[in-house]
């Protein structure tokens, strides 16, 4: 959901406003102007100064335009990817390739690939606090798979099966001193 965060200091109050896809903030503050002193942004971030007496109708006014501007598919998480591979491509060659884009954050996400028609290899298992851990096999290329807070969707993984279809970040993963190639699950169907 859109949000707005307001401090309040003394007769007004200076906010910050942040987005989701799909959802015009500055559209929806452009809306609500009558109860600000001040806005700017675009449509994914704005900041605001509003008059303390005008916190509630503003709320009241900003909820209900977003209610009107809200389309239910703006809520549906989506996953953008960069890329459909087979198993058989990811070496440490494109790890190498991939690590030239870092720094990764918030403006610069990992990219997101996919692989479809997997082989689940052996029984997934959940592990830690809810993370999913399993095998994919695909061209004769096995790879460790991990989807953190994903461990409800082990029921699904079903082994020797070849139809999986996941989305997931390519990375390079050291553990007990071997260094391998990682697949991090975002989504499996």
């Amino acid at each position: 959901m859109p949000t707005v965060l307001i401090s309040v200091d003394g007769d007004s109050g200076k906010g910050s406003a942040r987005s989701i896809p799909n959802f015009d903030l500055y559209q929806a503050l452009s809306r609500c102007r009558e109860h600000v002193m001040a806005f700017g942004g675009h449509k994914y971030a704005a900041g605001l100064t509003i008059g303390v007496d005008q916190l509630d109708v503003f709320r009241e006014q900003f909820l209900m335009v977003a209610k009107e501007l809200m389309q239910p598919e703006n809520l549906v998480p989506c996953i953008d990817i960069e890329s459909e591979l087979s198993l058989d491509q990811i070496d440490m060659r494109l790890v190498n390739v991939l690590k030239r884009f870092a720094p990764f954050g918030p403006h610069n996400t990992r990219p997101v690939m996919a692989s479809r028609n997997v082989e689940v290899v052996g029984a997934p298992s959940t592990v830690g606090n809810n993370h999913l851990r399993f095998n994919a096999r695909q061209n004769g290329r096995v790879f460790d798979c991990i989807g953190f807070n994903l461990g409800h969707l082990a029921y699904r993984l079903t082994p020797g099966e070849s139809n999986l279809d996941m989305a997931y970040v390519i990375e390079e993963n050291e553990w007990r001193g071997r260094k391998g190639i990682q697949l991090r699950i975002k989504d499996l169907r």
